[in-house]
């Protein structure tokens, strides 16, 4: 045997067997721990039962049948991913959806009787009926706010006890019909029900500062807020609830201490001393004041910690750490966004607060919902907005040490909502602003998803008044502008696709930008076809992007809506992980609208936004270098420099210094040759970074890469293990156009979660999974059990390989844990300031939309719509097309009209296009006959009997007329609600003066 193919056999040798155990020394530094109260991990070792069997609340129930979980945990695992989206903005449906059980026998130490014991469950789906030892003590129904009860009275110390959770995830057939919990519907996030969340249970003294879960509990927990902020000081202010649940009288003593990034402690208040009543609740005020603060920064979050401390007898008694950070922002109408001073434009996403995962579903591990914000920080964001309920307390806590403004809701749907579903929704607002109050990454509270009345703004600015009156956060509804009503009350504009502001004194951040979709398997049009083009219903989808198109119409998107615009706040691309929630096109078992796939793999999008967004310089190739003799095509090359030169082998192709869309140098009709691309990025003309992309070779072997959480894979029963298989050449390079079926096996305490394949059905929880683009990943679950696991992954012409994981043993005593869910620390990095920034053109504030008819305005489709006065004949009909108006009846001579753009013809949302009667007005509406007529247009509108062509030789346009009154409010949804003809004309909105 040569040298060299001793080499090669030695290589593909160690990548069949890789032996590694699921173990890291990492250790979390917890700033201020509780060390005074015990908080256990409440996850481990439940009963379920997918039935609703009666009296499975009583003590003496036999659960002995049931299956054992650990939270969090769904119930709809096994059944998500599944099916090909419906199209037209419809999820997935399939899922089972009914009444379960849970049940968890546990056990506190007869030491702990004088002690008060809490339970806090971060949320439920849908509805949970909470009972212990066989009373019941409350309900919640939000699915997505912390919530919790005092288990005191019901329990037996020393002794087994059992609690009980009823769960519903049921829904009704429409989301608008689903009262009263209309945000529990697949139209937003997919149905998961279950305790996907985690439980805690809280163990302290009967005088002890409580906890901030308002809902059962109405209580308020501590708020820490900073004042008086500068580069030379910072006063920060601590208001803490204490409680004096022993039946005399206490002396207690409090004080604020204050602990930095480390955990080393810096500062303390004032001791107050104060003598508390039996039964009586107070709140503790007091005041640190730091010097030389370190502020809270998107590029530099840095946190610090107060911890409030109870004492009697100079005997420290209870204690509880609250998170801080120091920060000053304005957001102006004019400038944008800034944040201690320092200029910084947002840019990141919109996320679904169910983060689902293919094989998963919306129960993660804590370090699961971690890696996908690691990726979101890799991908150079610093905004998320949780759509459009309120993300999970990990989550935010995120947000604070990756140094993301985060655009906060409550629960709600799409709607104005009343009666029941009003007040829930109000009551879940409340709990979460006192729930999440203290986090500095939240800048502003969503009061809906949805325009509200005048007494509902009332409400929600009272809440935030009482509540949060010192955190200074902004307060906006997306779509407020489709009512009059919220004049006065929002305090930036929450826009949605808005290519003209609404509210010209207000500030503007856009919530859902760039709705478009692309699966990750399919490169572009000079690659193989990994069944995308070929798909069947590939006619039926709104979009027939592939990766390659997807990537660059990225910078089209952010560049045109907001980066260019000196004004705009920024925005949230929507949305960064693909998911079973709303998808256009069924080719596809998600909405594959984001930057990673449903088991966050990254697509070229993913780079595109990198290449834009990370401060440092850039440069990306979009696409791969693996292409047939003779393929001549454009390259791509995505980058924040001000030049980007191109090379094939070493030779020069071309030089660009002038990107399209801020971002963007095309280099046009390359000639592929086996070997090497580069591109290199400059800034002031010296080379600032470079990438290289190679030919690979051919397949020869499979490899397995295990990831696991920081401090490895535990056997607590829903810790998850991801493993990446590739396809790799000889060298160990990822073969890009690799495809096919891998078959695995598994042996050892682990339940097989698998991965999924983005346009098949049933792709889930199979023992096999076809590789994408020459990857893809499955998913392990540990059980309670640990030990070894064995995997095996064979495709057929290559070397099989193997991997060894070793998942690590939780101890666990009478149901309880004390090891917490783990996630990522030590993470703080400052990062630079932007490198360079493609020139902005001029803003001339005080420039609005000036039309008297088609007052706030906007339209919230893939394409740009525009608004137009003195209609007549000979005018340009559509934004993306060279038609005009031809012959028009005479009554519309002169009228106001918005030119949409035909692009959209096949795109649906129930809001599409909005706008406010400015004075009692004429509408009417051109349809084009071969579509189905849309809900909107039947029911609001009707049929003059007149038809025009827009060209003179196009398809035949309706005309629809229907009566507005001033003041109202005017929304329209798509061409049609259905399928629709794929050269099908756009409808056109026309508008006259009374």
């Amino acid at each position: 045997m040569t040298k060299t193919k001793f080499n090669k056999a030695l290589f593909i040798f160690l990548i069949g067997v890789v032996l590694f155990s699921c173990h890291n020394k990492n250790i979390d530094i917890v700033p201020a721990s509780q060390d005074t109260r015990t908080k256990y991990n409440f996850n481990v070792d439940w009963k379920f039962i997918k039935e609703n069997p009666e009296n499975a609340h009583e003590l003496g129930f036999d659960d002995t049948s049931w299956s054992t979980v650990s939270c969090p945990h769904t119930f709809n695992d096994v059944d998500t991913f599944d099916d090909l989206s419906h199209g037209h903005h419809d999820g997935e449906d399939n899922q089972w959806r009914g009444t379960v059980w849970y049940r968890k026998h546990f056990k506190l130490p007869k030491s702990d009787t004088s002690k008060k014991v809490y339970i806090e469950f971060e949320s439920v789906r849908q509805i949970a009926d909470v009972y212990i030892n066989g009373t019941h003590i409350g309900q919640n129904q939000t699915g997505f706010i912390p919530f919790g009860f005092d288990l005191t009275p019901y329990l037996k110390f020393g002794e087994d006890n059992i609690i009980a959770v009823k769960v519903n995830n049921d829904r009704g057939d429409h989301f608008r019909d689903n009262f009263p919990l209309v945000w529990n519907h697949e139209h937003w996030h997919p149905t998961h029900g279950g305790i996907y969340r985690n439980v805690f249970l809280h163990v302290m003294d009967p005088l002890h500062i409580t906890l901030p879960l308002y809902d059962n509990l109405e209580t308020l927990g501590t708020y820490v807020y900073a004042e008086n902020i500068s580069q030379t000081n910072a006063d920060i202010f601590v208001e803490t609830e204490v409680q004096n649940e022993y039946s005399e009288t206490k002396t207690v003593r409090f004080e604020a201490q204050l602990y930095d990034y480390t955990g080393k402690h810096i500062e303390s208040s004032e001791l107050i001393e104060r003598d508390l009543n039996a039964g009586q609740k107070f709140t503790f005020s007091s005041v640190i004041n730091l010097k030389n603060p370190k502020r809270w920064y998107t590029r530099n979050p840095y946190m610090y910690s107060v911890k409030s401390v109870l004492k009697i007898d100079d005997k420290i008694i209870d204690s509880y750490a609250t998170p801080l950070g120091i920060r000053s922002f304005d957001f102006n109408k004019d400038t944008g966004f800034s944040n201690n001073g320092e200029y910084a434009k947002l840019h990141g996403w919109g996320q679904k607060p169910t983060n689902s995962w293919a094989g998963l579903g919306a129960a993660l591990p804590d370090w699961l919902r971690d890696y996908t914000y690691r990726l979101m920080d890799e991908a150079g964001g610093n905004f998320i907005r949780w759509g459009h309920c309120a993300g999970s307390p990990a989550e935010i806590a995120m947000g604070d040490k990756y140094g993301f403004v985060t655009l906060m809701p409550g629960v709600s749907g799409e709607s104005q909502d009343e009666g029941e579903t009003w007040d829930v929704r109000i009551k879940a607002f409340r709990d979460m602003i006192v729930y999440y109050r203290n986090h500095p990454s939240i800048f502003i509270w969503e009061g809906g998803n949805w325009a509200e009345t005048e007494a509902h703004y009332q409400e929600i600015l009272e809440v935030i008044n009482t509540f949060d009156p010192k955190g200074k956060r902004l307060m906006g509804n997306r779509r407020a502008d489709v009512k009059n009503d919220s004049e006065g009350y929002v305090s930036i504009e929450i826009g949605t696709e808005g290519w003209e502001r609404e509210y010209p004194n207000l500030p503007l951040i856009e919530s859902e930008y760039n709705r478009e979709e692309a699966p990750r398997r399919i490169w572009d049009t000079h690659s193989p076809d990994d069944y995308f083009y070929s798909h069947p219903n590939i006619e039926k989808n709104t979009y027939t992007f592939n990766s390659e198109e997807f990537a660059v119409r990225q910078a089209f998107h952010w560049w045109d809506k907001m980066g260019k615009k000196a004004f705009h706040v920024g925005g949230a691309n929507w949305i960064f992980s693909d998911g079973p929630h709303g998808g256009r096109c069924p080719t596809e078992v998600t909405r594959a609208s984001g930057e990673v796939d449903a088991v966050r793999l990254p697509k070229e999008a993913f780079y595109t936004t990198k290449a834009m967004w990370r401060p440092e310089p850039q440069v990306h190739i979009v696409g791969h270098w693996n292409y047939e003799e003779g393929t001549k095509k454009d390259i791509f090359v995505v980058s924040n420099t001000a030049k980007v030169k191109l090379f094939v082998n070493g030779k020069l192709i071309g030089e660009k210094d002038t990107p399209k869309d801020g971002y963007v140098y095309q280099f046009k009709d390359v000639a592929w040759e086996a070997g090497s691309i580069k591109a290199e990025g400059y800034i002031k003309d010296e080379l600032a970074v470079a990438q290289t992309k190679e030919t690979v070779g051919a397949p020869v072997a499979l490899k397995l890469t295990p990831v696991t959480g920081p401090q490895g894979w535990q056997a607590d029963g829903s810790d998850i293990v991801l493993i990446d298989v590739e396809v790799v050449d000889a060298e160990g390079r990822r073969c890009p156009l690799a495809t096919g079926r891998v078959d695995f096996t598994i042996e050892g305490p682990g339940i097989w979660r698998g991965g999924y394949n983005s346009g098949k059905p049933n792709s889930t929880n199979n023992l096999y999974l076809d590789i994408e683009a020459g990857i893809n990943r499955v998913a392990v679950k540990s059980l309670l059990k640990s030990g070894k696991v064995f995997i095996t992954a064979k495709q057929k012409g290559i070397t099989a390989a193997n991997l060894e994981l070793t998942s690590m043993p939780v101890h666990i005593e009478h149901g309880l844990t004390k090891r917490l869910p783990q996630m990522y620390q030590n993470v703080l990095t400052e990062e630079v300031m932007p490198v360079h920034t493609p020139e902005i053109p001029e803003y001339v504030p005080g420039k609005t939309n000036k039309s008297k008819l088609f007052t706030k305005f906007s339209y919230t489709g893939d394409g740009k719509a525009m608004l137009r006065t003195n209609m007549h004949w000979g005018k340009k009909a559509y934004t993306d097309l060279e038609y005009n108006y031809t012959v028009i009846p005479r009554y519309l001579n002169g009228s106001e009209y918005i030119r949409t753009p035909n692009s959209d013809n096949r795109y649906w949302a129930r809001d599409q296009l909005q706008f406010i009667a400015g004075v009692k007005m004429h509408i009417y509406v051109l349809h084009d006959d071969t579509v189905p007529r849309p809900e909107f247009l039947l029911k609001d509108y009707e049929d003059t009997g007149d038809d025009i062509k827009i060209d003179g030789k196009g398809p035949v346009m309706s005309i629809f007329h229907r009566e507005a009154e001033a003041g109202e409010s005017i929304i329209m949804a798509g061409n049609s609600d259905g399928d629709a003809p794929k050269d099908c004309r756009m409808y056109t909105v026309i508008g006259k003066k009374f």
